[in-house]
């Protein structure tokens, strides 16, 4: 399950309103459910690099625009500064770190439906409820 803090960290990577197409939020699309699965099933080694990334996001992001930890404690905006300027880092692990925190939040928000269809994503064959051909 994840704490408070994660949750405002992830909301603020994938916020509600954040394009005039998606308008779900990683929160209004069951990520919640998603990550239960994902800690259930799957390996280590991603639930891990998933903690360790949010780790580095909390304690080491808001330094690399001179302010002082936790990320948490500061406002969306000075929270967007912070993740911009870990993804602009010239150290290739926060990028990374980065990267690896959006890809797995990003298995999870790609898996619901409406967000495929507001992208235009293929229904796929083995989708129980894509639309019936006629």
């Amino acid at each position: 399950m994840l704490n408070q803090n994660a949750r405002v960290i992830l909301d603020t990577l994938l916020p509600s309103e954040a394009h005039p197409m998606l308008k779900s939020g990683l929160f209004d699309t069951g990520f919640d459910a998603f990550w239960l699965d994902v800690e259930r099933t799957a390996v280590p080694a991603w639930r891990w690099g998933f903690y360790s990334a949010l780790w580095v996001v909390t304690w080491i992001a808001p330094l690399l625009i001179r302010r002082l930890p936790p990320l948490t404690r500061h406002d969306r905006l000075t929270r967007e500064r912070a993740l911009a300027a870990m993804e602009a880092s010239h150290i290739y692990f926060l990028r990374q770190m980065l990267a690896l925190l959006k890809t797995i939040i990003c298995f999870g928000y790609g898996a619901d439906r409406d967000v495929r269809n507001s992208i235009g994503y293929p229904h796929q064959p083995d989708d129980s409820h894509r639309p019936r051909s006629r």
